[in-house]
């Protein structure tokens, strides 16, 4: 059972609207689930110090006041912090946020910016993703598909309908797979950290 969630819809909905004025950055709150999702489920835990000046486009965003920026930042953590309980106690469970339109009567779900936020996510930390591109390349091939523009090309020349008639139903159990598959290296890390603690104790 995941317990009650932090992040709630009005405070994804603020977000969303504060992304949609910002003009760098991640300016869509879909994109930013992505984004984040990657992070929450990678092979390393990285500093937020690492990834919010991606979420708003440099060093420092540009808000009216501290207490904005407070705000600001507290709903991006908020989000990723409700992303990783998801995973923690519902992995099985997860499915990304999509967009969805209405194409010749038919309700379409809008996969792109989705993906194109996961890879983003990717790219921080692109050495240690390494593995998982040379072992498990079909795992990252939906999001590959609707997040580049190679992949877009691909989809053309494969027929975008067709296209993304098969493969956008594959992204959500890619993520989940994509999760699985660095379980076991985050449970190795974190038992060396915790060997390096106790050592510390020791000594001191």
């Amino acid at each position: 059972m995941i317990p009650a969630a932090l992040f709630s819809q009005r405070d994804f909905d603020t977000l969303a609207d504060w992304l949609l004025h910002r003009g760098k950055g991640i300016c869509d709150i879909i994109e930013l689930e992505g984004f984040l999702t990657a992070i929450v489920i990678g092979p390393n835990t990285l500093s937020p110090l690492k990834w919010l000046p991606k979420v708003w486009g440099g060093a420092q965003p540009r808000l009216r006041d501290l207490n904005e920026l407070n705000q600001f930042t507290g709903l991006v953590v908020g989000f990723y912090n409700d992303i990783a309980l998801q995973f923690d106690h519902a992995p099985d469970r997860f499915k990304p946020t999509f967009y969805e339109s209405k194409v010749d009567g038919k309700r379409v779900q809008v996969v792109d910016e989705w993906c194109t936020g996961f890879l983003k996510g990717m790219r921080l930390d692109t050495t240690a993703w390494r593995p998982l591109k040379q072992q498990r390349p079909d795992l990252l091939k939906p999001l590959l598909l609707f997040g580049t523009r190679a992949g877009w090309k691909e989809l053309e020349a494969g027929g975008e309908e067709k296209m993304h008639r098969i493969w956008s139903r594959k992204i959500a159990p890619a993520v989940r797979q994509i999760r699985a598959f660095w379980v076991p290296h985050r449970r190795a890390v974190h038992e060396m950290q915790l060997q390096m603690s106790r050592q510390d104790e020791k000594v001191h």
